[in-house]
Formats: C-alpha cells, structure tokens, sequence
C-alpha cells in the first residue's frame, strides 16, 4: 500500500497479535512485537519507519507502562494508542501521565478499531469490519464456511480426546440448538432461514473452545477453585472468541461472528450477574442467551434416568428456581420444543443401546 502508515503491533498474545494484524492490514503496513524490549529495539533503533504504536498494558517482564515510562525518558514522541482487557479507572489514571492517543479494549471490535485509528491518522474511507449476516450464502462462501467448521471440528475433538473427554455434549448443545431456532423462527421473532439455522447452529457447537488455552486441570476442578484459578478457567471465554476471529475471511464472516459471540457471552445471565461482561436481558444477543440455555438444559437433563415428559417438566423447574439466569421467553421456547426435544434424546439412547 503506497504511502500507508505503519504501525507496530506490540503484545505478548499471538493470537490477539493476528486479530489485530487481520482488522488493520486493509488500511495500514503492520509490523509486530511479541514484547517490550522487542518493540523498544525496533522504535529506537529506526531501521522501520513506525507511524504509531498499539501497546498492550499486560505482559511479562517489560509491560505497556514500563515501554511508555522509557519512551518518555528518551524522549520519543510516537502516537500510542494502549490496549488492555482492562480499561479500569486506575489505567487510565495511570495513563494520563502519558501523552497516549487512546484506548482499544479487548474483545477487540473491529468497526470501533478501524475508526479509531482513522481518525488518529487522518483516513477517509476506511472499509467496513466483518458486519452481520444480511444475505444468503452463494456456494462459494457456503463451501469455504463449511470447510472451516470441519477444521475446527477436527482440531477440537483431537483436543477433547486428549484430556478423554467427548464431544456428545457439544454435538447435543448443536442440536438443541437447532430446534430452539427453528421455534424462534416459527413465533415469527426472527426472519432467518434454513441456512442461517444451520450456521449457528453448527457454531454452537465450539461454545467452548476456548478451553483448549486454559491449564487442563481447571477443566475438572470447577467446584473447587481459588479466585486466582477461577479467573483463569473464566478467561476460556475470551479466548474462544479471539480462537474464531483469527479467520478474517470475509466468506465465512457470518459464522465468525455468531460463534465468537457464543464463545465470548454463553455464561453471561439474564440478570447481568454473568461473565466475562456481565451483559443483562437483551444485551447479550438471541444467539448466546439460546446457547446459554441449551448448555444447561443439556448438563442437567443428561443426568436424568428416563427420558420423560416429567423429567423433562423437572429440568424446567429447575431452570426457573434460577430466576435471573435466563429470559422466561426463551425458557418457555425451550417448554414448547418439548415434542422434538424428547425425540431427539430418545433417537440418542436407542442409537446407544443398539451400539452397545
């Protein structure tokens, strides 16, 4: 790109280096350290022209603070712009000392980037981040998604069978899935068709694949977590959501977004009391709240003995004694789906048995 403004991408996470790299590239050269002794060598030392800098505040040894304290010491004056998973009042109080030229908050949004950056540097039309799905998939695009999904598929069930575990729940939340949608579609709420159905619901099915990044024995120790383990074993969110979005392809930018939302927000609760945001009622989007939903119908009605209209009312039950977790509209979709449901984990236990 003739005459673009190069920045330098500077943290310690790979992953976020590349979400960054993808968002940036159409508008600007990108150049990347992987931390801050790295990013000090390549912005004295002059050998690259560096217009600006995206600093992450959180790494080890040598962290954002430490770089801009140097900097200044030095002298360099550079537009900086820090990036942190964290804008909490004491960073920015923090940062106030500096001459920054603002903040980018990880998730990262990609639009909110663009623009930001733009303004930064005087750029005019800038192209339009992955958006929201607005028309059907041609076959090209349906072809590259879908090669997509059996790539993460593979990688994932490698993955599980590594720490011997299976994908059953996974593949159920995908059904269930399924079946909320095409309801959701039925009360006339929604206008999504048959290929839409099918996309998110296939994305469910990696809601949880941000566990590949957390330590394997936090996976089993759920009940029993110190607050420091806990906030690592939450972090899985995160980093699901960031795993999905290193695709930047625009044919498959619709799956992008609907998994990455159902990775980052399905332990999110109607009430607000959720993580990693603490998003409350229709903040958090139909995907997630559904995805949310099924997870848990699915973890408590597995355990059950028979597949029954009263075990499934009790399962009901239980969902509502949790009166902020989920939306009463969508715990009463799932009570209509009831026929299908019953059906499909009956269809399950017999495949089993006939296995068996």
């Amino acid at each position: 790109m003739a005459n673009a403004k190069r920045l330098l991408i500077v943290d310690d996470s790979e992953i976020d280096r590349n979400i960054l790299r993808n968002i940036l590239s159409k508008c600007f050269e990108i150049s990347e350290a992987e931390n801050g002794y790295a990013a000090l060598e390549i912005i004295t030392k002059k050998k690259t022209r560096i217009d600006g800098v995206l600093l992450d505040i959180s790494m080890p040894v040598l962290d954002g603070f430490n770089v801009l304290d140097i900097l200044s010491e030095n002298h360099i004056d550079i537009p900086i712009v820090l990036v942190t998973a964290e804008a909490t009042a004491a960073n920015v109080y923090r940062a106030a000392k500096y001459s920054i030229a603002g903040f980018i908050s990880k998730p990262f949004e990609a639009q909110m980037i663009l623009e930001k950056l733009a303004n930064l540097f005087g750029i005019e039309n800038i192209p339009a981040a992955a958006e929201t799905h607005e028309e059907n998939f041609g076959k090209t695009e349906t072809y590259e998604t879908d090669t997509y999904i059996s790539k993460l598929t593979a990688i994932f069930k490698a993955y599980l069978r590594n720490i011997d575990m299976d994908d059953m729940h996974c593949q159920r939340v995908s059904k269930l899935m399924e079946i909320l949608l095409v309801e959701y579609g039925l009360s006339g709420k929604t206008e999504l068709d048959t290929l839409d159905i099918k996309i998110i619901s296939k994305a469910a099915y990696f809601h949880d694949i941000g566990l590949m990044g957390i330590p394997t024995e936090l996976i089993f120790k759920k009940e029993h977590m110190t607050g420091a383990e806990r906030e690592i074993y939450e972090s899985h969110t995160v980093m699901g959501a960031n795993l999905i979005w290193l695709n930047g392809s625009e044919n498959c930018k619709f799956f992008i977004k609907v998994c990455s939302d159902m990775c980052m927000h399905h332990h999110e609760r109607y009430d607000g009391l959720g993580y990693p945001h603490g998003l409350r009622g229709s903040d958090n989007s139909v995907y997630s709240q559904l995805c949310g939903l099924s997870i848990r119908f699915d973890s408590l009605f597995i355990k059950r003995r028979e597949i029954t209209d009263t075990q499934f009312d009790f399962v009901i039950n239980e969902l509502k004694i949790d009166r902020g977790a989920f939306s009463p509209e969508f715990t009463e979709l799932l009570s209509k789906c009831r026929g299908e449901i019953l059906s499909y984990y009956k269809m399950l236990e017999s495949s089993n048995i006939a296995a068996d």
